[in-house]
């Protein structure tokens, strides 16, 4: 090889290396063919196993899934898309790695790009890509299972510094990688996260624009302009598979509006969450300082994050069994109410970010810093309610999401970008005077954040809202005896808060100054910058590892044949399974509505999804989470099993319900009520064997048909084969049909004899239709528009992604300067 080659190329070598490195020993049982215990992964395996055995038979997912809540669009958790190039590209990027070890390098991988898009020195980029990878936030959501969040969080880099290119200058290389990264972004399906980048991607595009103008750049602005503009838009389009589909399905779920049921809330959007429910998991104000301090909210809502000498462990040991198995030892303490742990980027980094604001030109540190504040501002949500509000009913698509702490992922990206330009800027810097007034600067603004958060220790309570309400119901019941005993354990568990906020405001400060150690040798030329870089991403992955292992270690881990136990059937399932008829099961134990193990094996009429159907959300509400079961609601939804699981997932008991209506059935009567609340209060008590409840608005689509009937006649389910399900019906007279599937107008077709009929919503989520006299052949068939014309879309953006690349490429190749020759 080329000796001049070999030397521009053993950076990223090293780099490379470095990263696979570090991943495997951090996720050394990943090799060891061990994998994570993910609860959200485990119950997304029961939601897609129907699909997968339909892949296996059909050679594609199918669009619809009985699986759980008695049928639902499967656009949301995995269904025949044809944006392949995304998907190919992040099979290469991520090397056939096992999971977790993939994570962490490809999030490796993704910001080193960006350091090198902006001309960061590799060796520096090696500590910012493993400052952005290791953050904590990242094997948090890992070790629950938020697989695609933290793949789009990893691609978040990739894509900003793509974009960067285009506004350096480099055009068509930018253009193409910009296209490629937005595709493959998009493709990892997190759209909260999506949208957050892009309002970072806003935020930048104002200050350069802002720029280009006073420097009267205005040909460049159009070319940057329209080159991004253009290439966003193809990103966005080879992915219009899933994003119209998604777009489509969101209007009739419980994120694209209130329900008919319940009047909105004053300030609620017309579309969206509800305002409270969207401003859910919110930051109290000062909590945002986590990212520095890592527990100074306490940590985790279910770690001992006090392992030793825990006064509130103490305290509860020295209580009666009874109380010591209702009081709450959790540590956190702060606004989101339940956290599995804090996003802490690492002490050094914000060290390194705060001189950054001192020692850096305008050029990046301006709209990283809004972007930074406005994060800090979203993110406490509730908390900050008049401008959250503002945010909420004039950002679009805002009011979709909830959980805005989730925004300081967003910090997560740029805390760690705004570090190495300031460490570049240190190292390379010939004007040490100035440098060193900046510096001193940023000492003293690094120390005001120290004594504010000294401050906050002495002004706190260490109390959560929770505790606080608990200790309220103790002193109203008038029992001095319990009052004490809960005295007693809550002041430990103070003195132990209190005891994690002042030990990691000292942590934090120790790593600052040894942070600020290595700064003084580097301007003093007692060390080299390659030493002083190497000796920051060792610091660095010293400081955020102990945090990180606190929540991703050893004991997450387990074999694969254990991690699958929860699915293993007993002697039940396979009793249940023996029948081979159509059937929905419904587990009673626990609640039904948070899981997803029974449909591995099983229809459901329960289940977990963040996206369910409104109406079924309603149905779920209303009559579902009765302390009394509804039967009839239970029979109208076929439900011939009630099962019980324990709490490992296994059917312990079952009992079998004879009188579940099964796929189809005539009905004598049709009751016409006008209102969704009145169609729903007649679920209350009615005999669905006999009677139709619909809503007048739908009565146009029964047709001119009486509202009596003979009821006589048969309705045989022929194959229900997801997508298509097929019928005979056996009739003397005309008559109205109801079927135990789901309504769901964005389609849905029915078909008697292959002449389409309109399709009625019945008893608030069933189908019905009309149903004339003899035997007839009836056929339902999903054909959603938005699926149908979005993979069209996609296969001719597609191809522009790729023609748009491979220009980027070759006019690369092009205009690349040949070396000078050497005489």
């Amino acid at each position: 090889m080329n000796k001049g080659l070999f030397q521009k190329l053993l950076p990223h070598l090293i780099a490379f290396v470095v990263f696979l490195v570090v991943a495997v020993i951090y996720c050394k049982p990943a090799l060891q063919g061990e994998v994570v215990n993910q609860s959200d992964v485990t119950h997304w395996k029961g939601s897609i196993q129907q699909s997968i055995e339909y892949k296996e038979t059909h050679g594609q997912y199918p669009l619809w899934t009985n699986a759980l809540f008695s049928g639902m669009p499967a656009f949301q958790i995995g269904y025949p898309a044809n944006n392949h190039i995304p998907w190919y590209t992040h099979a290469i990027l991520t090397l056939g790695l096992p999971k977790p070890i993939q994570f962490f390098f490809l999030a490796c991988i993704c910001f080193y790009f960006l350091c090198q898009a902006i001309r960061i020195n590799p060796y520096l980029s090696i500590f910012g890509a493993l400052s952005f990878a290791y953050a904590t936030y990242n094997p948090i959501i890992i070790a629950v299972g938020h697989e695609t969040k933290m793949w789009s969080i990893a691609y978040m880099p990739a894509l900003l510094g793509s974009i960067l290119l285009i506004y350096d200058r480099k055009y068509w290389i930018g253009a193409g990688l910009t296209a490629l990264f937005t595709s493959v972004l998009l493709a990892m399906n997190h759209p909260q996260i999506d949208y957050y980048f892009f309002l970072v991607v806003a935020i930048m595009t104002i200050f350069f624009i802002v720029r280009w103008i006073r420097q009267k750049e205005m040909g460049h602005l159009l070319k940057a302009l329209s080159f991004t503009l253009v290439a966003g838009i193809i990103g966005v389009l080879v992915n219009a598979v899933t994003i119209f589909s998604t777009y489509e399905y969101q209007k009739e779920t419980i994120r694209g509006g209130h329900s008919d049921l319940v009047k909105a809330e004053k300030g609620d959007a017309e579309t969206g969450l509800a305002k409270d429910y969207a401003f859910d998991y919110s930051m109290e104000k000062a909590e945002p300082l986590v990212m520095l301090f890592p527990r100074m909210y306490g940590g985790s809502s279910d770690k001992n994050e006090k392992a030793e000498d825990s006064k509130a462990v103490e305290a509860i040991q020295s209580l009666p069994p009874q109380l010591q198995q209702q009081l709450p030892l959790t540590f956190y303490w702060g606004g989101i109410g339940y956290t599995s742990g804090p996003p802490y980027v690492g002490a050094i980094v914000c060290f390194l970010a705060i001189l950054g604001m001192f020692v850096l030109d305008s050029k990046h540190k301006w709209w990283i810093f809004t972007a930074i504040v406005l994060s800090i501002l979203m993110s406490w949500g509730k908390f900050f309610e008049s401008f959250n509000t503002v945010l909420y009913n004039v950002l679009p698509l805002y009011n979709k999401f909830r959980a805005p702490s989730m925004i300081l992922v967003i910090p997560q990206l740029l805390l760690p970008v705004l570090a190495v330009l300031s460490l570049e800027k240190i190292a390379f810097t010939e004007n040490q005077k100035e440098l060193w007034l900046n510096i001193k600067k940023g000492l003293i603004a690094t120390g005001a954040i120290v004594v504010l958060a000294l401050l906050l220790y002495m002004s706190f309570d260490f109390l959560s809202n929770n505790d606080k309400e608990i200790l309220k119901q103790v002193a109203a019941s008038n029992q001095p005896q319990i009052s004490q005993y809960l005295h007693t354990f809550f002041d430990g568990l103070k003195e132990d808060r209190k005891s994690l906020m002042l030990g990691d405001i000292f942590r934090s400060l120790g790593f600052m100054a040894v942070a600020f150690g290595l700064i003084y040798l580097l301007l003093k030329k007692s060390i080299k910058p390659v030493m002083a870089f190497a000796g920051f991403a060792v610091l660095g992955l010293i400081d955020l590892m102990p945090i990180d292992s606190k929540y991703l270690n050893a004991d997450n881990y387990q074999e694969p044949t254990e991690n699958e136990s929860a699915f293993q059937k007993t002697q039940i399932d396979e009793t249940i399974l023996a029948d081979k008829s159509y059937y929905r099961v419904f587990n009673v134990a626990g609640n039904a509505f948070t899981e997803n193990i029974t449909s591995y094996h099983y229809n459901s009429i329960g289940g977990y999804h963040a996206v369910k159907l409104r109406i079924y959300q309603d149905l779920i509400e209303k009559q579902l989470s009765k302390q009394q079961l509804n039967l009839p609601v239970l029979n109208m939804l076929n439900t011939k099993y009630l099962i019980q699981k324990d709490a490992n997932g296994l059917t312990q008991n079952y009992q079998r319900n004879d009188s579940a209506m099964g796929a189809a059935w005539f009905v004598k009567n049709i009751r016409y009520v006008p209102s969704p609340m009145e169609e729903m209060n007649a679920l209350d008590n009615f005999n669905p064997k006999d009677t139709a409840v619909i809503q007048e608005q739908y009565k146009s689509r029964v047709g001119n048909t009486p509202t009596t009937f003979a009821g006589d006649g048969t309705i045989n389910l022929l194959k229900n084969d997801n997508d298509v399900i097929t019928y005979e019906s056996n009739s003397s007279s005309n008559g109205f049909g109801v079927f135990s599937e789901i309504f769901y107008d964005a389609g849905w077709k029915a078909y008697i004899d292959d002449k389409e009929t309109p399709i009625a919503k019945v008893n608030y989520v069933l189908r019905g239709i009309t149903i004339p006299a003899g035997k007839h052949n009836i056929r339902f068939s999903f054909e959603p528009p938005a699926y149908l014309m979005g993979h069209k879309i996609t296969s001719i953006f597609s191809i522009l992604m790729i023609l748009l690349l491979a220009s980027g490429i070759f006019m690369e190749w092009k205009n690349r300067k040949p070396n000078p020759k050497v005489s």
